[in-house]
């Protein structure tokens, strides 16, 4: 996982992110992408464990990463956790 903030909109891409101990500061996103399962084949309250929301990401120096949040804000559920799935050559 990488550390994420809080950002102004839950749904929305991060402002800033920790990754090997070193802060990035967001300053182009696109996204979300949500992948989720198919909802006929979901237990009922497991839609937002399984649910990933796939952010392209440009920090300030330029460099590009492919993040992930998996997991919804709200209800009852835990908050969602942020992981990298890539970075751009």
């Amino acid at each position: 996982p990488i550390e994420v903030p809080a950002t102004e909109m839950p749904e929305g891409p991060p402002l800033h992110f920790r990754w090997r101990r070193a802060l990035y500061r967001v300053t182009r996103a696109e996204g979300p992408e949500r992948i989720a399962a198919e909802w006929w084949r979901q237990a009922p309250g497991d839609a937002a464990a399984s649910t990933r929301d796939y952010f392209r990401i440009e920090d300030a120096e330029g460099r590009r990463y492919w993040l992930y949040r998996q997991g919804l804000y709200g209800g009852s559920q835990a908050a969602p956790r942020w992981f990298m799935h890539g970075v751009f050559a």
